[in-house]
């Protein structure tokens, strides 16, 4: 039997809240972006698009958390990327201009999604079994 690999030996990760312009209104429209900005890149990074709040569904989600009061005309999504590339895909994320140029920027990176679901007032989802 081959040996499991553990926590300890799996690759390591970053989930990074981004902003995403309004424009986007459906799932498949944000991976359309998130594939055209790492094309850019050298690398062909791993990237999972795990949570997705519509600019117009944020009405939802309750009160705003101060980190994102200031962007009420966004979308949110928080996506996975491992560590080797997470240092190539935030210098395009974290520039001023990334919202205009790529139609997402970050607002922040942590090595646990819970952390980054709280800091976006974005709740965890519900999965299939928990019904």
């Amino acid at each position: 039997m081959a040996k499991r690999l553990t926590k300890a030996l799996r690759e390591k990760r970053r989930w990074v809240g981004i902003m995403v312009d309004s424009s986007c209104h459906h799932r498949e429209d944000v991976e359309r972006q998130l594939s055209a900005m790492t094309s850019s890149l050298d690398t062909n990074p791993d990237i999972r698009l795990m949570d997705w709040w519509a600019a117009d569904q944020r009405s939802s989600l309750g009160e705003p958390t101060p980190l994102v009061v200031n962007h009420l005309d966004v979308g949110l999504a928080v996506i996975r990327i491992d560590l080797k590339d997470a240092i190539h895909l935030r210098g395009l994320l974290e520039d001023d201009a990334a919202l205009e140029v790529h139609g997402l920027q970050s607002l922040t990176t942590s090595g646990k999604i819970r952390l980054v679901r709280e800091r976006l007032g974005l709740p965890r989802p519900k999965r299939s079994s928990e019904k």
